[in-house]
């Protein structure tokens, strides 16, 4: 376990397991991204990673849900 800190762990990249995690998504969306070029990654050795910042830009290109428009009563 972590020593107890004052100052906040902030991570500036993530694995695509993480990242999948954290997003409450199916890896296989993360790994699909990371295929496609959507989603760029970084390779050291084995290991892979997303940058948080690439991630965010991902999830903001996401497709946006339009509001259902209220229909009136009566």
């Amino acid at each position: 376990m972590p020593r107890a800190t004052k100052h906040p762990v902030v991570f500036l990249a993530l694995s695509p397991a993480a990242v999948a995690t954290a997003l409450s998504i199916a890896p296989r969306k993360v790994y699909e991204a990371i295929e496609r070029d959507v989603l760029p990654v970084f390779v050291n050795g084995l290991s892979r990673r997303c940058l948080v910042s690439d991630v965010e830009t991902w999830v903001r290109n996401w497709p946006q849900i339009k509001p259902k428009r209220k229909r009136p009563h009566g």
